[in-house]
């Protein structure tokens, strides 16, 4: 028999950012990021000049893990922060890892994004990439 599974979602994103309408169930929950970087922590992050990102998720929890959510934010960076354009090319976006992570192991995610990130010599981007949300499944 399977274990329930419970679906963990960042404090402050709010319902909308969980991409579904469903009403929570009872055992859904919605937690602090602090909680969600014990849970699993996003390491050997690399980042392409086209926006393309890579990097290995460890699960440091004690339960299976699917359906981790990344956030992956692109934020421009004007070279003259003085006098900044008024086309920030800055986005974000989220990602679905589709594997399950058993316990104590890892998974690796790459995402790319379509259209590739403008090149652009007024300024450049920062990437962060952090959990949003996971499914936890407790056997």
């Amino acid at each position: 028999m399977r274990g329930r599974a419970r679906f963990i979602v960042v404090a402050g994103l709010g319902i909308l950012a969980c991409g579904s309408s469903r009403l929570a169930a009872a055992a859904d929950a919605v937690v602090p990021r602090e909680e969600l970087s014990q849970k699993v922590v996003v390491r050997d992050v690399v980042v392409g000049d086209d926006g393309a990102v890579s990097g290995v998720l460890a699960n440091t929890s004690g339960h299976r893990l699917r359906e981790v959510r990344l956030l992956i934010r692109y934020q421009w960076l004007w070279r003259d922060e003085f006098h900044p354009g008024s086309d920030s090319p800055g986005t974000a976006t989220y990602y679905v890892v589709p594997e399950e992570i058993p316990p104590g192991g890892t998974a690796s995610f790459s995402y790319r994004p379509e259209p590739p990130l403008p090149r652009r010599s007024d300024g450049t981007f920062q990437t962060a990439v952090e959990v949003a949300g996971l499914l936890e499944f407790s056997d």
